[in-house]
């Protein structure tokens, strides 16, 4: 019998153009390997991203999306980006608006296109009742002053945290999660680390980011969900806690997250 790893990928992109010749595959030899539940995006600029999604969704019913507006194509932003947006909400298992916030290191969009995307991505989650996943590069401390301002009261998930540890304190004083991705293995990644030591069990989240960001030992190659198993491994290692209780407060988080109705 396969042994039961439960972990549980917060965030992946299932419909990566790299998945096509395997995807079912794919996804049939994570579950087979113990893997609880899957979070992927749903790209709603793309309608073949949204039709995918769906499938994907209707095919696996521990596979759950999100769908929201990316600040890099904030350019591109429309309402009917947002009609589609409410459309996939309506047919799919949407567990949160993401991911979606600001990213001033790439800078792929105007930074004010991106910070009124991201203000219209934070009506809508208030609007049907749904989480934050955020994207922050170089812009937590902005993120951070935007959803005080807009006075956002649900709950927030920081995905692939990157930020430093002056970031990392404010979420957590705010109640918001953090979630960890295949950097955490990276070697210059001690900072990271340390970060990791501080975050709260119940505000701690684990990831992908699948088909990029592949843990050590093989970085550079193609990710898939089953690469949250060494990250799941590397935080239990950083916080010197068992790994069955890191796993099953991840399960829990993601229970109350998906479940909050």
């Amino acid at each position: 019998m396969t042994r039961k790893t439960g972990c549980c990928d917060f965030h992946c992109h299932l419909d990566d153009d790299c998945f096509a010749a395997n995807r079912w595959q794919i996804i049939d030899r994570c579950f087979a390997s113990g893997l609880d539940r899957i979070i992927t995006v749903a790209n709603p600029f793309k309608k073949t991203s949204l039709a995918l999604s769906e499938e994907i969704l209707s095919r696996y019913q521990e596979i759950y999306a999100v769908c929201g507006a990316h600040p890099h194509q904030a350019d591109q932003y429309s309402r009917e980006v947002e009609k589609d947006i409410f459309a996939f909400f309506k047919k799919s298992k949407i567990v949160a608006i993401g991911e979606v916030g600001l990213d001033f290191h790439y800078d792929f969009a105007s930074r004010e296109n991106q910070r009124y995307t991201f203000k219209r991505q934070i009506a809508m989650a208030r609007d049907l009742n749904l989480p934050l996943v955020i994207h922050s590069r170089n812009a937590e401390a902005e993120v951070l002053t935007m959803l005080e301002d807009e006075k956002f009261n649900l709950p927030v998930v920081f995905h692939c945290f990157t930020g430093d540890k002056h970031a990392a304190a404010e979420i957590v004083r705010r109640g918001y999660n953090i979630s960890l991705s295949g950097i955490i293995t990276f070697k210059k990644a001690d900072a990271l680390r340390d970060i990791a030591k501080t975050i709260p069990l119940q505000q701690l989240f684990s990831e992908t980011d699948a088909p990029y960001l592949s843990p050590e030992p093989k970085r550079g190659e193609t990710n898939s969900p089953l690469g949250v198993i060494p990250v799941v491994e590397k935080i239990a290692a950083v916080k010197e806690i068992d790994e069955a209780q890191i796993k099953d407060a991840i399960s829990q988080n993601l229970t109350r997250l998906i479940t909050r109705n």
